[in-house]
């Protein structure tokens, strides 16, 4: 990830960082007894300067002065993987953390958190998006094996629909999702061991119906 003139990244010994690639990187001091095992590093231009890590088993560690100092989090039980963070970028106050087991929301900036909202099963949730058009609407995506798949949330992750439901695609264990640049009403989608799908919306539905069901039930290989 990019923050304020340096590229950081991640790795199973480690937070390096570099300003120069050319020149190598330098490995980042997380402090005292902190795991050096990262899954997930999030950085966002309306947070200028802060850093968001994920690891193994010490949870969410944030720097606010672009990796100089760090502050652990209390956001899911200890010991438990951290495998997804998003911000929402139109209130940034609101972020949303996914876990091995669950998802778990902050409305404060991270003092506060709350597990997962209503309709939102257990799982291994390893990528959130947050539409930047609509910061309400949320999708979640879950790889467990035993039941994976999309969720999408209208109301800020109070509640949740699953979308994938009923789809005939050989595995619903989804790893990583993102918006395509040119049309934000399409999500593209990366299984386990099935290749990647596309997730098409239907804006003109949006007007007449709910924001849950304006999502498509169509998904293209």
């Amino acid at each position: 990830t990019y923050s304020e003139d340096a590229i950081f990244a991640g790795t199973d010994n480690g937070l390096f960082r570099t300003t120069d690639v050319t020149k190598g990187w330098q490995k980042v001091n997380l402090g005292e007894e902190i795991n050096s095992n990262i899954f997930v590093v999030y950085s966002t231009p309306v947070q200028p300067g802060t850093i968001w890590l994920g690891t193994m088993t010490s949870g969410v560690l944030v720097s606010r002065d672009n990796g100089r100092t760090w502050d652990k989090m209390d956001v899911a039980p200890r010991g438990i993987p951290i495998t997804a963070i998003t911000i929402d970028t139109k209130r940034p106050n609101n972020i949303y953390v996914g876990t091995t087991q669950s998802l778990y929301l902050s409305r404060d900036g991270g003092r506060r958190w709350t597990r997962r909202g209503g309709g939102l099963p257990l799982g291994k949730y390893t990528s959130i998006l947050v539409n930047p058009d609509n910061t309400d609407e949320i999708f979640a995506a879950s790889s467990l094996e035993s039941d994976g798949g999309v969720f999408f949330s209208s109301d800020a992750g109070e509640r949740w629909t699953r979308i994938d439901q009923g789809m005939p695609v050989p595995s619903r264990r989804v790893w990583a999702m993102a918006f395509d640049p040119r049309d934000p009403n399409r999500i593209f989608a990366a299984s386990h061991s099935s290749g990647i799908y596309r997730i098409d919306r239907i804006p003109e539905r949006a007007a007449e119906e709910s924001k849950t069901d304006a999502v498509s039930r169509t998904v293209i290989q």
